[in-house]
């Protein structure tokens, strides 16, 4: 098992602090078991057992030290429970498009495109929608009902 000096000071101050220190997995152990990812196994400053008084067998905890480049359609995961580039789930999840267009994905890469739909005030009405209130810019169904008031 590894031992990061700096890591187990801060896990000190940390509980000196009142702060929990950090959770990760379980690793180490007689069994020796890895943490996942590029995860690095630590000692436990929470228990008893230290690899440096003769410890060979401690329990330790996983964290993840390290940072990664990820291939295309892929995201770093820097979670003690992973700690390696996982599939991205939706390129559009943190691209925000101005009025009028919408998020869509184009060869695995998010896009701005118009959106399609009719015009309604300030909005274009989605697919399927129509524009009840313009001044409002409200869309419903075809067989919708709609407010009939003014907005400025």
């Amino acid at each position: 098992m590894k031992r990061v000096g700096w890591m187990i000071a801060l896990l000190g101050i940390a509980a000196c602090n009142g702060a929990p220190p950090p959770e990760g997995p379980f690793c180490g152990g007689i069994a020796g078991i890895p943490c996942p990812g590029a995860g690095e196994c630590v000692d436990d400053p929470r228990d008893d057992c230290d690899p440096d008084l003769g410890g060979a067998d401690c329990g330790g905890i996983c964290e993840c030290n390290a940072i990664a480049t990820c291939l295309e359609g892929h995201v770093w995961d820097a979670s003690p429970d992973v700690c390696a580039c996982v599939p991205a789930t939706n390129p559009c999840a943190a691209v925000l498009c101005i009025v009028g267009t919408e998020c869509v994905v184009e060869d695995g890469k998010p896009a701005c495109v118009p959106i399609e739909g009719e015009p309604c005030g300030n909005t274009t009405c989605g697919k399927g929608l129509v524009c009840c209130n313009a001044s409002c810019g409200i869309c419903t169904p075809p067989d919708g009902a709609c407010i009939q008031i003014a907005c400025e």
